[in-house]
């Protein structure tokens, strides 16, 4: 079994673009997970630790409050969205309001 010291080490342990992006949505479900524990408990300023536990790896996390849950899970989002566009690459699709077949604002 692999330790890791924190999620950032994790993530950059995958040099593939698509095990990256594995590696953040689950750490990403893990944060959202303490975060909804935290508010049913009511412990939201003093907050423990979250684990992630896959069989192969363990990640434990040590947060002092649902701010810095917060910041972590944007600063997460960012990098997903990072991920995918080097994956996908940015395109925008222009399309007329006419080819849609229910288009109600016709003059």
């Amino acid at each position: 079994m692999i330790y890791y010291e924190n999620w950032s080490i994790y993530i950059n342990s995958k040099t593939e673009l698509r095990d990256r992006i594995i590696n953040i949505k689950a750490v990403m479900s893990a944060l959202r997970a303490q975060r909804l524990e935290a508010a049913a408990n009511g412990n939201i300023s003093n907050m423990q630790e979250y684990s992630l536990d896959d069989g192969q790896t363990k990640i434990k996390t040590v947060y002092r409050s649902l701010n810095e849950i917060n910041l972590a899970l944007k600063t997460l989002e960012q990098e997903l969205q990072m991920c995918y566009n080097q994956l996908n690459g940015r395109m925008v699709r222009l399309v007329d309001g006419k080819n849609f077949s229910n288009f109600n604002n016709r003059r």
